[in-house]
């Protein structure tokens, strides 16, 4: 009889260490998943700079004074309707 309570206490041991195995796994998932969540808000408000850097970088006037400092010629590339103070050539279209 007492050969099966040391039966039963061996089991209930071995159930009570796999559960606390089953549960310290859990905390080091979440744990690693915190870690992750922090580096991937790290990561968008280094986007989020970025973004703000390029957006001021590339206000028409910054750029406009930039390409005047560098005394550069260039030309358009995108097409945008005509205003008053581009000369009075039409607009060639592709076709």
């Amino acid at each position: 009889m007492t050969l099966r309570y040391l039966a039963v206490v061996a089991l209930l041991s071995a159930v009570g260490a796999g559960l606390l195995g089953l549960r310290q796994q859990e905390l080091n998932d979440k744990h690693a998943m915190a870690e992750s969540h922090a580096r991937m808000k790290e990561a968008r408000e280094h986007i989020k700079d970025l973004q703000v850097r390029i957006a001021k970088m590339t206000r028409p006037e910054a750029l406009n004074e930039a390409i005047e400092r560098a005394e550069l010629q260039v030309e358009p590339i995108s097409r945008r309707p005509a205003t008053e103070e581009d000369n009075d050539e039409p607009e060639q279209q592709d076709g």
